[in-house]
């Protein structure tokens, strides 16, 4: 890949606050990325607001108020309007311990063709606090997706990952919602992209609530399967097909 390579670290909130700023704070101290964007969904409380706009007094942060609804367009507003040539969405419930930070850069900056990937079950320290029977379900999971997919991956349901922006934006995404989340791992892969998996822990959410259904979990799923059947020109924007 031609060009400086530069990061840019992209959360989405609606309803954090002091985790929010855990969160941020977890990742800078490190100093290793160019750029912060905060994206927010238009419904987000004010103590979320006033938070991100003490943090936006940085000149290396900034954020926008998304213009549609729901994460899987959070996402795609954040993959049109980041500047750095990687970009990377960390959950804003501080939900994956940021020490796995370094070494997503590392290994990106070495590997900035591939998608650098957060993996829970490398972590031997992972899932405190997570419900037992989603982590069953978890498990069985990602097992059945190593099948599919004949990959050697071990966690295909943690979307925390730094993906070159010029992939991102070859790719054709479909859906606003939660939806949105599989086509993250799912629709590089069916492209052939090497993905290098890293140990990070599970964190217990202490602010906030989950905005995911059983109905939402049951999408996931059918959406694995039908990323499984499309082909290139299924995936890519036409102008990239063609090439």
């Amino acid at each position: 890949m031609d060009g400086a390579y530069s990061l840019s670290v992209v959360i989405c909130a609606v309803d954090e606050s002091f985790t929010l700023d855990a969160t941020f704070r977890g990742i800078d101290r490190f100093h290793l990325a160019q750029e912060y964007l905060f994206v927010l969904s238009q419904n987000c409380t004010s103590d979320c607001l006033a938070t991100v706009q003490t943090i936006c007094a940085r000149e290396d942060c900034r954020y926008v108020i998304q213009s549609g609804f729901g994460f899987g367009n959070a996402i795609r507003e954040s993959i049109a309007l980041v500047r750095g040539s990687h970009m990377i969405v960390w959950s804003a419930d501080d939900a994956i311990d940021s020490g796995c930070f370094p070494e997503l850069v590392r290994l990106s900056e070495a590997h900035p063709d591939c998608i650098v990937t957060v993996s829970r079950w490398l972590s031997s320290d992972s899932f405190r606090g997570y419900n037992p029977l989603r982590k069953v379900i978890n498990r069985v999971s990602q097992k059945l997706f190593a099948c599919m997919y004949r990959s050697d991956l071990t966690d295909f349901t943690n979307p925390t990952q730094i993906a070159p922006v010029a992939l991102y934006r070859s790719i054709r995404w479909e859906h606003d919602g939660f939806d949105m989340l599989p086509e993250l791992t799912f629709k590089p892969l069916k492209l052939g992209v090497r993905f290098i998996e890293v140990p990070g822990k599970y964190v217990p959410r202490q602010e906030g609530k989950s905005h995911s259904r059983f109905s939402e979990l049951v999408s996931y799923y059918l959406r694995v399967l039908q990323i499984l059947c499309m082909d290139r020109r299924d995936i890519l924007l036409e102008k990239d097909a063609a090439e």
